[in-house]
């Protein structure tokens, strides 16, 4: 009789998430070059139409579950040992603490424990943090393998749960060339500065509109564009700006692939200043599209990034500004910020990820 092959269930909940890129990615690329695994991918019931297997050896399977609720930690434990798998990879570090299987966990960044979230009350947010890491701790324990997406985040993690070295295995994200053709989004700016994600407080969003008004004030014809959608945070930041930089800074709401491919396209620099980040994708997609970038120097932006940008103190305005003044003013430097960037960005690739995390199911099965 031929064995089956093992059964590895991928908690996917996070699939159509913000964060679910890495999710989605590597799913795409298990189908194209695993043939030795029988795979179920767990989704949220209501998006189970939204993914269709290209791989007879993949199937997906709904839950009701949603991240930090209860359920998790008991009708949902049942619900994946009903699938009788060999392997649970869970794609985020929220899942059940009692489970019955092997298991992998992907710690994408420690940002549920490092930054307090300033849309609930500094109590909830607390006590959120707390159980958070007391989960992770339990855990990335219980994990055959955890894999982190930087070398830093696996230092992060060491520290904040006293892991085995041993458990880690690196597997870094990828940025890709946005499929569709660009398509101009409206800007007031005859020359701009990018910045493309949430404006959370630890992405440092108000001093990099302060550094771009000190600009303007110094005669530089330059502004600053934020892609993203308007949160609460956002909404705050707006509320406290001055004049001189709400004329500095044009919010665009959301932006599809064609937009943000036109703004990577066509912006003079793009700056990320983050005071914490898991990886930087934005930074590296930037690269890809040929703009020059300009980052902070915190946690793991230098690795990622490398020789392909210049770095500033985040919590120095006064360096941040003249960092994207010497690439403003330095066609030679944002030229070879633009050739490193396309030859780092090259460096990272979604398959060499599913690769490497494949080699972890092999490793988290083996007796």
């Amino acid at each position: 009789m031929v064995a089956s092959p093992p059964h590895i269930v991928i908690d996917a909940r996070s699939m159509f998430t913000s964060t679910g890129r890495y999710t989605r990615n590597l799913i795409a690329h298990l189908e194209r070059i695993d043939t030795e695994h029988r795979y179920t991918v767990v989704l949220p019931r209501d998006r189970l139409d939204d993914w269709t297997p290209t791989n007879p050896l993949f199937r997906a399977a709904p839950t009701d579950t949603p991240y930090f609720s209860w359920r998790e930690q008991t009708t949902f434990g049942r619900e994946l040992r009903a699938l009788r798998p060999d392997l649970v990879h869970f794609a985020m570090p929220q899942q059940p603490l009692f489970l019955g299987a092997r298991r992998v966990t992907t710690f994408l960044d420690l940002t549920l424990l490092k930054v307090r979230n300033r849309k609930k009350h500094w109590a909830t947010s607390a006590v959120k943090r707390v159980i958070g890491a007391g989960a992770f701790v339990v855990a990335a324990h219980r994990s055959r393998v955890n894999l982190v997406i930087s070398a830093h985040g696996g230092r992060d993690l060491i520290a904040y749960t006293r892991v085995r070295p041993q458990s880690l295995r690196l597997t870094s994200p990828a940025a890709d060339l946005l499929p569709h053709p660009a398509a101009e989004v409206a800007q007031p700016f005859p020359r701009f500065v990018l910045f493309v994600g949430r404006q959370e407080p630890y992405k440092n969003l108000r001093r990099l509109i302060r550094a771009v008004a000190d600009l303007r004030a110094a005669g530089r014809t330059v502004g600053l564009v934020v892609a993203g959608a308007i949160d609460d945070d956002g909404a705050r930041l707006i509320a406290a700006l001055d004049d001189r930089q709400r004329e500095a800074v044009h919010f665009t709401g959301f932006v599809d692939d064609a937009g943000l491919r036109w703004l990577y396209e066509n912006a003079a620099v793009f700056a990320f200043p983050s005071f914490f980040e898991g990886f930087g994708l934005p930074g590296l997609e930037a690269m890809r599209h040929g703009c020059a970038v300009v980052s902070s120097n915190s946690t793991c932006l230098p690795e990622v990034y490398g020789d392909a940008a210049v770095y500033f103190d985040p919590a120095r305005t006064q360096e941040m500004r003249e960092v994207i003044e010497r690439v403003l003013t330095d066609d030679e430097l944002a030229a070879a910020l633009r050739e490193r960037g396309h030859a780092r960005a090259r460096l990272y690739s979604w398959e060499e990820m599913a690769e490497r995390t494949l080699d972890a199911y092999r490793d988290a099965l083996a007796p």
